[in-house]
């Protein structure tokens, strides 16, 4: 792929020289669609972490949001780091780690109030995906090897934060606090980008009013359906999204945790109020299928107007939010002896045919965060089948503390994929 540096990175440049003459002050389809095909576009390849497709990833997204008129946040924009990332042994089925670099991209709009300037919204989204698959990745088919685009995970959060961006740099009163955005690599191997940049970023958590993730926001389904997590994280946080919302255009469901399997969970771990927005997961999930041409981009401009309107109010109320805990903030992994344990009461006597039935589902515990509900039927985890209790025990046992993984579940007949931090 080397020889095809130099025609990619001509086509960054032409592509990020042109967003001023494309540039339109409201979000449109059209603009989303042009930004998600090139993040999914074959010479990327999947932007696996350390690799050129993630480096030509990352160049792309400062390169729009310094046309859009932002400013870095860090250094030249570009936050370094080493990071270890799995694969497979040449010739041989061993997955080992090796020592990467990568980088995460963080752009300011800042504020223009002498008090609040000081204070900070945070918009995030990754930007990394599974590359080309394999058993080193979280493929849901793991023995297929193939250009994994992820499209919605999370092509569609990147080109999004891009237009938010732009929209929110035009506003002519400028906005109160400072708005910083900012693109993580390698949340696909453990939430590493967001996770290095809290650690990092140089100004206290207490000075941040807000963090706002948008991963997987391109799925949008009839009913116009948007989840809104974390809305417990500060008082009065709930209240304050649901009256920016047009009821006519979107149907907001909440969940009150801070507590969840992406990049937010990096800041509410260090008591930071945080709002984690999904269009939710779906059948192609962390496969080859995840493609451009299956977003519902109306859809996410419908979003992207309703998240204008919630971040403007969280850079202009003078008053900060108060912080709260909602839910743990410390990845919930561990059960007796050691072992893994998703929170759930199984069907042990097996009355189910088609899998394995939750009888219970503990609140707070990993499945309940993740979304599952008592009577779902456990029918694959990490896209390997469980048809009674002993494949289930057998799955629990290949699994490791902290990991992120994809629990396959029929609930009422209908095949839904959940994602469940471990």
């Amino acid at each position: 792929m080397r020889h095809l540096i130099p025609t990619i990175l001509s086509f960054i440049l032409v592509l990020s020289s042109c967003s001023v003459t494309r540039y339109n002050a409201g979000i449109t389809a059209d603009e989303l669609s042009v930004t998600t095909k090139y993040l999914t576009s074959s010479p990327l390849a999947g932007r696996l972490t350390g690799t050129e497709g993630d480096s030509l990833t990352r160049v792309f997204i400062r390169e729009e949001l310094k046309n859009a008129g932002l400013k870095p946040f860090t250094d030249n924009g570009f936050q370094y780091f080493s990071v270890k990332v799995p694969f497979i042994v040449p010739g041989t089925d061993s997955i080992k780690t090796r020592q990467v670099t990568t980088a995460n991209v963080a752009m300011m709009i800042e504020g223009n109030d002498p008090e609040l300037k000081s204070q900070y919204v945070i918009i995030g989204a990754h930007f990394d995906h599974l590359g080309m698959g394999g058993k080193s990745s979280s493929s849901r088919h793991q023995d297929t090897i193939a250009l994994h685009p992820g499209a919605d995970d999370n092509a569609s959060g990147i080109a999004m934060m891009i237009q938010l961006a732009r929209k929110l740099a035009t506003d002519k009163k400028g906005h109160a606090r400072s708005i910083v955005f900012v693109a993580f690599s390698g949340e696909e191997i453990g939430l590493t980008g967001s996770k290095y940049f809290e650690s990092n970023m140089k100004i206290k958590p207490s000075d941040i009013n807000i963090m706002v993730n948008l991963d997987m926001v391109g799925r949008m389904q009839d009913g116009n359906y948007l989840q809104v997590g974390g809305v417990g994280t500060a008082k009065g946080l709930q209240d304050a999204v649901v009256t920016l919302n047009d009821t006519t255009k979107l149907h907001l469901t909440f969940t009150q945790e801070g507590s969840g399997p992406s990049d937010h969970f990096s800041f509410y771990a260090d008591s930071i109020p945080v709002l984690f927005v999904t269009t939710g997961t779906h059948a192609d999930y962390h496969l080859p299928s995840d493609t451009w041409d299956k977003l519902n981009y109306n859809g996410m401009v419908a979003t992207a107007d309703y998240l204008y309107k919630v971040i403007s109010e969280m850079a202009d109320n003078r008053v900060k939010l108060e912080f709260q805990l909602s839910g743990p903030q410390t990845p919930q992994s561990m059960g007796r002896m050691g072992a893994i344990t998703l929170g759930i009461m199984p069907d042990i006597a097996g009355a189910e045919k088609k899998g394995l039935r939750a009888d219970l589902v503990t609140p707070g515990k990993p499945a309940a965060l993740g979304g599952m509900k008592k009577g779902d039927i456990i029918i694959s985890i990490e896209g390997k089948p469980v048809k009674d209790i002993q494949e289930y025990m057998e799955r629990l046992k290949e699994l490791k503390a902290g990991q992120r993984i994809s629990v396959e579940v029929l609930r009422n007949g209908v095949k839904e994929v959940l994602i469940i931090q471990l």
